[in-house]
């Protein structure tokens, strides 16, 4: 696994294994029906019904959230997170952007004391366009790459996708305690 720095971020490569990847792709083509369509911010740009949709795991009966949590825990470790609580309104979660399906430039939302922070892992890139757009910057990633978002307080979303080949992504949502602002007493 190769730490690599992006434009106001960074990433690791080959953070999840082939065959990881391989269960998640698998997983998603099965259960793409239980997939809900967002069309937020895609009728700007013409998208088709349809081509972004998300699955939220922890709401989803047969989800692979055994895989995920080992995954989820990789990260915790190789960042060393420690204070955080579940994002409670996206928690973890794939969304898949097909053809001419984009994310909407936008922020998430913090909970008190807290930073909204998701770590997406890339399952599926497409061939062309689909590229992360980070406090507008434009990233390109990588399959099996983790990337990690600070969304409570950067403008974030992506690129349309070009061709048949679709973004997939796992996204891992974490509220990160913010660290308080240590003072000296007087007294």
């Amino acid at each position: 696994m190769k730490k690599v720095e992006l434009y106001d971020t960074y990433a690791y490569e080959d953070f999840i294994s082939t065959e990881e990847q391989n269960i998640l792709l698998k997983w998603v083509d099965e259960n793409e029906n239980l997939f809900r369509v967002n069309q937020t911010g895609s009728d700007s740009i013409g998208a088709p019904y349809g081509s972004r949709k998300m699955c939220i795991l922890q709401d989803t009966p047969n989800a692979p959230i055994e895989l995920v949590k080992k995954i989820k825990d990789r990260i915790i470790d190789l960042e060393n997170i420690e204070d955080w609580v579940l994002d409670p309104n996206f928690k973890d979660a794939i969304g898949i952007n097909k053809e001419k399906g984009s994310i909407h430039t936008h922020s998430d939302p913090n909970i008190d004391n807290h930073t909204h922070v998701r770590y997406n892992v890339i399952l599926s890139y497409p061939i062309e366009g689909g590229h992360s757009v980070y406090n507008g910057k434009v990233n390109i990633l990588k399959e099996k790459m983790v990337w990690r978002c600070v969304a409570g307080r950067v403008k974030h979303g992506s690129t349309p996708v070009v061709g048949d080949k679709p973004r997939i992504t796992l996204t891992l949502g974490f509220q990160i305690k913010d660290e308080g602002k240590k003072t000296k007493s007087l007294i």
